[in-house]
């Protein structure tokens, strides 16, 4: 079975707008105005967009909006590349997606100080999908971009991805172990942080079993993170998918896992309701697919949902503790709710299996 190419790579720090690296972008793009950081408000100079990974400031150029993009070191000139590329494949293909904007001399990237740079149109836009209207308008764009890059090629580095917010079915019981092994280290644990641990474990091997029997198929280059701030909306409709930083090549059953997990730890407003709104969201994206989700496609849906925050502790083990201890506070809720569905894995296939019930 395909699996993860190994690697070693340095993820490095989030970008920080200092004045030789703004000096520096806004010489090669030719930007408008002084390289200066905005007030909060973003009512003066440039403003911060956020991001956990790259870092996004909002700026002008000849008088229009763009976005610069600064990447972590560990993406180089073939990822980058690549996921221009597979922008503008979607783009042709009708996924509305920001243009790369081209530096004064005409090249789509520039490099600074080991880190890759890019200049996008910036999109307008009046909400993100976060809530429960905008997912269902939104889950047939997904469908739509795993119909686009069903059957496109890429490097390996583009392929697989030295982070991201997900883990292979193979490597979730290694992958977690590995993350509680170094949790248990820190010797001074909580009873929920202990809970948490033995219920991960508890989600790791039951996962294991059942898609050892039953593994995922169709693996193809997926979103990565088709979710809240990377679907933008205008006037109810899609307007914009951006941020393919965690694009990579998987099951595309675990993509759509991904989206449902965060809909499902942030807007279920209750248990009994879980089945039937996550299951309405799977049929939304199936209209938005060429291929349709085959039967057992949908049975898989659930192992695929109990398995997305084990990648959590994959970023427990390289993580300065810290941080690492930050993520593990989260993390608690997080796998209390999916270990639920790993106890009840049977009734969640049986149920997810049904095409529009």
């Amino acid at each position: 079975m395909e699996g993860a190419v190994e690697v070693e790579r340095v993820r490095g720090e989030r970008a920080t707008p200092t004045r030789e690296l703004l000096r520096a972008v806004w010489g090669t793009y030719a930007l408008d105005g002084e390289p200066r950081l905005g007030d909060a408000s973003g009512t003066s100079g440039i403003r911060d967009l956020g991001g956990s990974s790259s870092l996004n400031l909002l700026a002008r150029r000849a008088g229009r909006p763009v976005v610069v993009r600064v990447y972590l070191p560990w993406v180089d000139s073939t990822r980058l590349s690549d996921l221009q590329r597979i922008r503008g494949l979607l783009r042709d293909a009708g996924v509305p997606t920001p243009r790369v904007v081209p530096t004064a001399d005409g090249r789509q990237m520039m490099p600074y100080d080991g880190r890759l740079v890019e200049l996008e149109e910036y999109v307008e836009h009046d909400a993100e999908m976060d809530t429960w209207a905008r997912l269902n308008a939104g889950m047939p764009t997904l469908g739509r971009v795993h119909s686009v890059l069903d059957g496109v090629d890429a490097a390996d580095v583009t392929r697989y991805p030295g982070f991201a917010n997900a883990v292979e079915a193979a490597d979730a019981r290694a992958v977690t172990s590995r993350g509680v092994t170094r949790i248990r280290s820190w010797g001074d644990n909580s009873a929920d942080w202990a809970r948490m641990c033995d219920e991960a474990e508890e989600i790791a091997e039951i996962v294991a079993t059942a898609e050892t029997a039953s593994p995922p198929t169709r693996r193809q280059l997926v979103h990565g993170d088709f979710w809240d701030n990377n679907v933008l909306f205008c006037a109810g409709q899609v307007a914009a998918v951006i941020d393919l930083d965690f694009l990579g090549h998987r099951p595309r059953v675990d993509d759509l896992a991904l989206t449902l997990f965060f809909a499902d730890q942030t807007l279920l407003p209750a248990l009994d309701e879980r089945i039937p709104l996550l299951r309405r969201l799977v049929d939304w994206y199936d209209s938005g697919l060429d291929q349709p989700l085959a039967p057992e496609e949908r049975a898989a849906i659930p192992a695929a949902l109990a398995r997305q925050q084990l990648w959590g502790f994959g970023h427990v083990v390289w993580l300065d503790e810290k941080p690492a201890r930050n993520l593990v506070d989260v993390m608690v809720g997080e796998v209390r709710r999916t270990v639920a569905i790993a106890r009840d894995l049977p009734a969640w296939r049986a149920a997810f299996a049904e095409v529009g019930a």
